[in-house]
């Protein structure tokens, strides 16, 4: 019976259990069979029937909308085309790293995990770390449009470039599941972990970290939580992090009563005081105007259909429920159909901006690197890091992480509920603030510039304040690359991203006997 093709356990060429603490250069190979396997999935689907309303996406992705995404996937796509455009444009490695137990007892420690990240080095030799955290369920090999504007930018001098460590998320793209019980019921900490253990062993001391999609619209806010942790967790290590729409709330009477009184006072005086401004209170009353035309509409359908949005809140938030508290359930039908996972990358993609200007290509990369791993790690983690938030919704801050914030939506395009920056400082010391007019639609295609603004905001701040943000000598990075050079050289030089290197494995080609 085939399985996905990063199902078997974590292995390295000194068998199970033993680490190995070097860094390997790290091409893709996928394996011919799994490939097959894959066209023929496609080719032998059956999709369910029409009934006759075209274009129309309110029960789901249309089927005049799917079908000619099979045919594309089929007829014009070619994962060996992309593999070969990643593998020759992209610096990629592999490490083994171990996940930190407090009390280790025999057979409960969790063999160390095959983390597959980027590293690319920006040819300046003023550029800064920069941990670069891919948007749940995306995997690092989406992040591309924002690569050369943080390594490279156009002015240097005047423009703050970055050395990208970019991860892929455990259980994700190329990087390994987590395989024990008890480790993935703490996935985001876990995580976390890892990840600034991976920033060490580049050979990043300090760095700062950022997210790149809008927690308000992650599953379960992991766009937010992963990067909130790893501020919380390390802040010795990361010295601030950049976060987009982050999961925050009024501030309230019995949590912060001082944060409260201020948001009281500056709301009735609509004052520019306390990390408030005009634009904080023009976008609250468009939005509270929305809410009350969508209120109006509600009720009005309550009256002709009164039953009808009672069983469809129940069913969603049933399917909800069943999706976090059985992710297998869902995973069998996902494993099984890449047109089903198709379907529900388009749904997704539609969510997110229902005019996004992505490509067919685009589109199938994104579901393929969904579908070779497993959609199960997915839902699996999903399911996970919802049940940990929901755990520790109730532990007390003890030190308030350094950041900078992005808010979308200040002219009531964005999600529904626009929430000011300042509200933030119930959880966090807000370093760099920026509002931003529309929604955060899918931010690393749709809104690069705003993702590096806010990054390059953070960076700005926290070096003015902290003098151990600064970059590495090219001795002391334990991944080679390419030779850097200082901001007055000659741009016209090749400093490319590509590093010609092979890799000693492939993702399937393992022998475990």
């Amino acid at each position: 019976m085939e399985e996905s093709i990063l199902s078997l356990p974590p292995i390295n060429r000194h068998g199970f259990g033993e680490e190995d603490t070097g860094v390997k250069p790290y091409k893709i190979h996928v394996s011919s069979k799994y490939l097959e396997l894959t066209k023929k999935k496609l080719e032998l689907t059956r999709l369910p029937h029409d009934i006759g309303r075209q274009h129309d996406w309110e029960d789901g992705t249309p089927k005049d909308v799917i079908e000619p995404l099979i045919d594309f996937w089929l007829e014009h796509y070619s994962w060996r085309h992309q593999e070969a455009h990643l593998n020759s444009s992209l610096p990629q490695y592999r490490t083994l790293l171990t996940i930190p137990t407090k009390t280790p007892t025999p057979g409960s420690a969790s063999p160390p995990l095959r983390i597959h990240f980027l590293h690319i080095r920006s040819p300046y030799t003023h550029a800064i770390p920069l941990l670069l955290i891919p948007s749940f369920p995306l995997t690092n090999l989406s992040l591309t449009p924002l690569f050369a504007p943080l390594t490279d930018p156009p002015h240097p001098t005047s423009t703050q470039p970055f050395h990208l460590v970019v991860p892929s998320i455990p259980g994700l793209g190329f990087s390994d599941r987590f395989t024990s019980p008890d480790v993935e019921k703490d996935a985001l900490r876990h995580t976390v972990e890892l990840f600034d253990a991976l920033m060490k062993r580049v050979g990043y001391e300090y760095y700062v970290a950022s997210g790149t999609g809008c927690g308000r619209e992650s599953p379960a806010g992991i766009d937010y939580h992963l990067p909130r942790m790893i501020g919380e967790m390390f802040p010795e290590s990361c010295l601030g992090v950049h976060l987009l729409d982050p999961v925050v709330n009024t501030p309230q009477f019995l949590g912060a009563p001082l944060l409260w009184l201020k948001w009281m006072i500056a709301r009735f005086f609509h004052a520019g005081i306390w990390g408030y401004n005009q634009v904080d209170w023009q976008s609250i009353k468009g939005q509270e105007f929305k809410e009350r035309n969508r209120n109006k509409l509600v009720k009005r359908r309550n009256e002709e259909e009164p039953l009808l949005p009672k069983v469809e809140r129940s069913m969603s938030r049933s399917l909800h429920m069943l999706g976090l508290t059985q992710p297998n359930t869902f995973s069998y039908a996902l494993c099984d159909s890449p047109v089903g996972l198709l379907s529900l990358v388009c749904s997704a993609l539609k969510r997110k901006n229902p005019k996004h200007q992505l490509s067919n290509t685009e589109i199938i990369d994104v579901t393929q690197l969904l579908w070779l791993p497993g959609p199960e790690c997915v839902m699996r983690f999903w399911s996970a890091a919802a049940k940990e938030v929901e755990r520790d919704s109730t532990k007390s801050i003890n030190l308030k992480s350094k950041v900078a914030i992005t808010t979308f939506g200040i002219d009531g395009m964005g999600s529904d509920e626009y929430i000011p920056p300042a509200w933030a400082a119930t959880k966090h010391r807000l370093l760099f603030v920026q509002r931003v007019k529309g929604g955060g639609g899918l931010t690393a295609w749709e809104r690069t510039e705003i993702v590096v603004a806010g990054i390059r905001g953070l960076a700005k701040e926290v070096q003015m304040s902290d003098s151990r943000l600064k970059a590495k000598v090219v001795e002391e990075i334990a991944v080679s690359g390419d030779e850097l050079i200082s901001e007055e050289n000659d741009r016209e030089v090749n400093h490319g991203l590509q590093l010609d290197v092979e890799s000693p494995d492939t993702v399937v080609a393992l022998s475990v006997s």
